[in-house]
């Protein structure tokens, strides 16, 4: 769990505001505190295996072939020079299934038993990153957990035979005693007459092929890459993630705050910032996400939060800059994070659409509209013990730029807002945290060729509240005993992922929607001399929505109690 997991040097034991800074995040406007809901005052002490509300991947119904990456293996790696050592292996393509593939499918279960944080997991097939996912906290009996992930759109990774990488790092002794086994395949399905080959980027360029760390404000690049010389598009996908005090950067104070009474510094706002060649490309404002073992880990058994088990990659779209990335020459991409309070990890692909004509394309930058930095401010009321935040951050973005095809001119111009708020109640004596925050980001992308022009607007909304109060209550029972000393943590979490696209082109509109919402409420009590559980339940539950202008509709809400699904609902209606 989150309270734990930073004692093993690094934070002082006798450093209370650190515990706060590291466990206790916060619901709740800047107003007034409330008392956490009450959940059963019973120790759960096993949880069924995890299940979400997500839909299911349905693939198709063609032949396939089954490549096999793990099969039941242990991490830590046996023989390996450390706690992240890698497993490493060959991918060959299936010959009995070859390219192209309607939809390439992996699969990826693991399972543990004992004592054991959450931990993070990634796959890279040659320099490639294709997964990132968070493992579950297990109990003494074990568990199994499972995330299926379509990634036809790495078929240019899958064509070769190439090395492939899968990482979890996991430390192990006479405390954590939890080995994480893994077992990873990839399914490749064949095409037929009425299922056609999956979408996918011509060429795929790695940048780095392990996780870059950005220690506090710095800026990282990999190694320069040289590039297609004919692109017609480019995306870069971008795998990021923040760890100790950034884990939880929604939850950060300012840096003089933090600094005098130990917290977590860089406020509550972080923005990822993309260059090329130094020139400022793009722009990406993270999801708040809360891992397996966050806050209180009984909020997440058995429905984890957002996303956990399967964190999606950010886009950007440098398609406007392709002018200035095809004279064959090496490029470098770098990365910084704006706030930045401790340390990230990032990594990413550039997907290259390439012209199925011309050896080399040319184009311009002819619009571009961005400032360095956001708009950020901070109003706070700072009491000896107590203090009130609220963080507020916006930005524009303005880029338009042409590509010279062999379908002649196509222009691309994207149009992108931001706006963040973000409101902290903190009390030092009782160990209170609460925040309530939101991101919205709007994305207008428009492109116009010589045959149509056509226009999609992406509007996302990441709100997150959460209470959490951490007690160590003074009394003894009647006898002294200090054996009887034990600490309380209540907390409350909402977490929604809200996305609605819609889509223009040459006036036909359609749109879709995405609303993925969790509540989890749990409370611990856990002796300090023993570290048995007095009280450890938490009830959870999630609704997944998706609906589009066509009609189709899937509604699916879970709930459960002291680690069991106790309802599991369709709603036939969106």
């Amino acid at each position: 769990m989150m309270l734990s997991r930073y004692f093993s040097g690094k934070i002082p034991l006798n450093s209370p505001r650190k515990i706060l800074a590291l466990s206790l995040v916060l619901v709740i406007s800047a107003v007034a505190l409330y008392a956490v809901g009450p959940v059963s005052a019973t120790a759960e002490t096993v949880y069924q295996n995890p299940v979400t509300a997500a839909p299911p991947l349905i693939p198709p119904t063609t032949a396939s072939c089954t490549v096999i990456l793990a099969q039941s293996q242990p991490f830590p790696v046996p023989g390996g020079n450390g706690y992240d050592t890698p497993l490493t292996g060959t991918l060959n393509p299936p010959s009995s299934c070859p390219a192209p593939w309607s939809m390439v499918v992996l699969n990826f279960t693991g399972s543990v038993t004992g004592r054991q944080f959450d931990r993070e997991a990634m796959i890279w097939i040659g320099s490639g990153m294709i997964y990132m996912g968070t493992t579950p906290e297990p109990t003494p009996a074990g568990i199994t957990w499972h995330a299926i992930k379509d990634v036809s759109q790495y078929a240019p990774l899958f064509t070769p035979s190439q090395t492939f990488t899968i990482q979890v790092p996991n430390l192990v002794n006479k405390v954590f005693t939890g080995v994480i086994y893994i077992t990873a395949t990839l399914t490749f399905y064949e095409t037929s007459s009425i299922v056609p080959a999956a979408n996918h980027p011509d060429t795929i360029v790695p940048l780095s092929g392990s996780f870059l760390f950005l220690p506090r404000r710095t800026s990282v690049s990999p190694p320069p890459v040289t590039l297609p010389t004919n692109p017609d598009r480019i995306v870069l996908e971008v795998w990021a993630k923040g760890n100790s005090c950034d884990e939880f950067w929604y939850a950060s104070q300012p840096d003089a705050y933090a600094n005098a009474n130990g917290l977590c510094p860089g406020g509550a706002f972080r923005e990822i910032q993309v260059s090329i060649d130094h020139t400022l490309a793009g722009i990406i404002w993270p999801f708040p996400y809360v891992f397996t073992g966050g806050i209180n880990p009984y909020l997440w058994r058995p429905i984890p939060a957002v996303d956990a088990f399967n964190e999606p990659p950010y886009q950007v779209d440098l398609t406007p800059f392709i002018g200035m990335l095809t004279d064959g020459q090496p490029h470098t991409v770098s990365f910084s994070v704006l706030n930045n309070g401790f340390y990230w990890q990032i990594d990413g692909n550039l997907l290259f659409y390439q012209d199925p004509v011309l050896a080399t394309t040319t184009g311009q930058l002819t619009s571009y509209e961005i400032t360095a930095n956001p708009t950020q401010t901070v109003s706070q009321t700072i009491n000896s013990n107590s203090a009130l935040f609220s963080f507020a951050s916006s930005r524009t973005l303005e880029i338009t730029g042409y590509v010279d095809t062999s379908q002649g001119r196509v222009t691309t111009s994207i149009s992108q807002s931001f706006t963040f708020t973000n409101n902290q109640v903190l009390d030092l004596i009782n160990f209170v945290e609460n925040l309530k925050g939101t991101e919205t980001i709007t994305t207008t992308t428009t492109t116009t060729s010589p045959r149509d022009t056509s226009t999609v607007t992406v509007a996302d909304s990441y709100p997150i509240s959460m209470s959490s109060l951490f007690q160590i209550p003074g009394a003894l029972d009647a006898s002294g005993n200090p054996a009887t000393l034990k600490f309380i943590l209540p907390a409350t979490v909402d977490q929604s992922f809200i996305r609605t696209t819609t889509t223009n082109d040459n006036g036909r509109i359609t749109a879709s929607s995405i609303t993925d919402t969790i509540h989890s409420e749990a409370v611990l009590v856990r002796s300090l001399t023993t570290g048995i559980n007095a009280v450890a339940s938490g009830t959870d539950n999630e609704q997944y929505t998706a609906s589009n202008s066509a009609g189709a509709c899937f509604n699916h809400r879970i709930t459960a109690a002291r680690g069991f699904v106790t309802s599991d609902t369709f709603i036939p209606n969106c």
